[in-house]
């Protein structure tokens, strides 16, 4: 969203400078303390000579404030932007109404492919809580990757379940009980795995 109000402030820093618009957009960011305003100029980047405290002065001097952008002040050899807020919220909650569940979604993963794997249970216990971080976090990262056009596989793998029930097997010799096993499988056969 930022893009339509960082237009406008490339547009005016070329004209007030000479200097190319395509060294201009890259020396936008964020600024260092937000307090200082929404969007920040790098002016020694722009490569203009002479003391880039003094250029970010001039240009904050002759910056003309718009709808979008309503100030610039200098701050050191940076020149920091006010962006309209109102209009930022409006801009930004059209595109969501207009996108619906597609909103920040990208091609960007297009051709590439990912496993993500989470979760991993010991299938020989029970699943608890500790499994629920795992497996909202690998979920998260899966659902991440489609929606930037990834061809994403989820894998919930079960990990070594060989020594699991090798360990159950040997546990039931020695502590296993048919009745028990009969009456409540599941819990009898958790506790003959402790």
């Amino acid at each position: 969203m930022f893009e339509t109000f960082k237009k406008e402030i490339v547009s005016q820093v070329a004209a007030l400078s000479g200097v190319s618009a395509e060294l201009i957009e890259p020396a936008i960011g964020q600024p260092a303390d937000s307090s200082h305003g929404d969007l920040a100029l790098t002016v020694p980047r722009l490569r203009m000579g002479g003391s880039p405290v003094a250029a970010a002065r001039s240009l904050a001097e002759q910056f003309k404030p718009t709808a979008a952008v309503t100030a610039a002040v200098a701050t050191g050899p940076y020149v920091n932007f006010r962006l309209n807020k109102a209009l930022l919220a409006s801009k930004v909650l059209g595109a969501v109404h207009a996108a619906g569940s597609k909103f920040g979604c990208t091609s960007s993963g297009a051709g590439k492919r990912v496993i993500v794997e989470f979760s991993s249970p010991n299938i020989a216990k029970t699943f608890h809580v500790g499994h629920l971080r795992s497996t909202i976090i690998g979920n998260f990262i899966y659902n991440l990757h489609k929606a930037h056009g990834w061809d994403a596989i989820a894998m919930n793998y079960l990990g070594d379940w060989g020594k699991q029930y090798g360990l159950l097997a040997v546990g039931f010799e020695r502590h296993g009980s048919e009745e028990k096993l009969a009456a409540d499988p599941i819990n009898h056969l958790f506790d003959v795995y402790v």
